[in-house]
Order: C-alpha cells, then sequence, then structure tokens
C-alpha cells in the first residue's frame, strides 16, 4: 500500500531540530512519538477538545501507541505529520500518523494510536463521547 499525505484530513509541517538527534545522527526514535503528539494535539483543537474537556470534564487519554521506523530523518530535514482516525467504537478511536520527509518526500514512519474517554476528575473510563465523533467526522469529511 502506497501512504499518501493526501489521505490525512490534517497535515503539521515541522522542522527537525538538532536536540531530535541522538549519537548515530539521526532522530531518535523517541523523537517520532513526540512528532505525532504534535499531530494529535492539533487534531484535538480543531474538534473542540479542550472546550469540550471544560465544559464536561471529560479527557481523551492515549491507551496504546505504535510506530514503524520507516526511513531515517536528521537535522535539518523538514518533516510533515499527518494524522487521521480511522476506527470509531463506543469505547475508543483509533488514530494512525504518517510522517513524511518534506525534502525527499520519503515516508519516514507510521503510527497509530488507540485513544478512550475518561472523567478527569476520577478517571473513570466513560463511552467515546457522540459529540467529539461527531466533531472528528466533519473535520475529516471537510478534508476530501
Amino acid at each position: 500500500m502506497r501512504y499518501r499525505l493526501e489521505h490525512y484530513p490534517l497535515i503539521v509541517e515541522q522542522n527537525v531540530t538538532w536536540g531530535d538527534m541522538d549519537a548515530h545522527g539521526h532522530v531518535n526514535n523517541v523523537v517520532y512519538f513526540r512528532y505525532m503528539e504534535n499531530a494529535r494535539v492539533e487534531f484535538y483543537r480543531r474538534i473542540g477538545k479542550y472546550e469540550f474537556e471544560e465544559r464536561t470534564g471529560i479527557t481523551l487519554v492515549v491507551k496504546s501507541t505504535s510506530c514503524r521506523y520507516v526511513s531515517a530523518l536528521a537535522f535539518p530535514d523538514r518533516i510533515a505529520v499527518g494524522a487521521r482516525v480511522t476506527g470509531m467504537g463506543d469505547e475508543q478511536i483509533l488514530m494512525q500518523y504518517l510522517v513524511v520527509n518534506r525534502d525527499t518526500g520519503r515516508v519516514a514512519a507510521l503510527g497509530e494510536a488507540a485513544i478512550v474517554a475518561m472523567k478527569g476528575a476520577d478517571g473513570t473510563k466513560v463511552s467515546f463521547p457522540q459529540e467529539l465523533r461527531d466533531r472528528i467526522l466533519e473535520v475529516q469529511q471537510a478534508a476530501v
């Protein structure tokens, strides 16, 4: 399967910084999770997650996350990180990420995160809010 940024409704661009690299001269593996987090936070902003949380006390928490490394990144590369939701159930959503080297066009990494909803005050897991599911659909359909 060919991965393309055009299939992702949200794209965040950023520079690879010198501090992202490790002693081997390429971006350290844990930094890719920060890149994906940056895209996730922007996705949350677009769906109104923070206002929803303030109003309801329900927050979103990453249950699990993974990353498959495809090609190395290094300073001073410029990257684009795509994010999309590929599954929505009563309990959780599945968000996928695509990290692309903007300088070469090569895919650098593929990632995903399972995200659940929790009542912030006591940490009780709750059904994934329909209001946020609807907003996710709106964001993704607007990008088509």
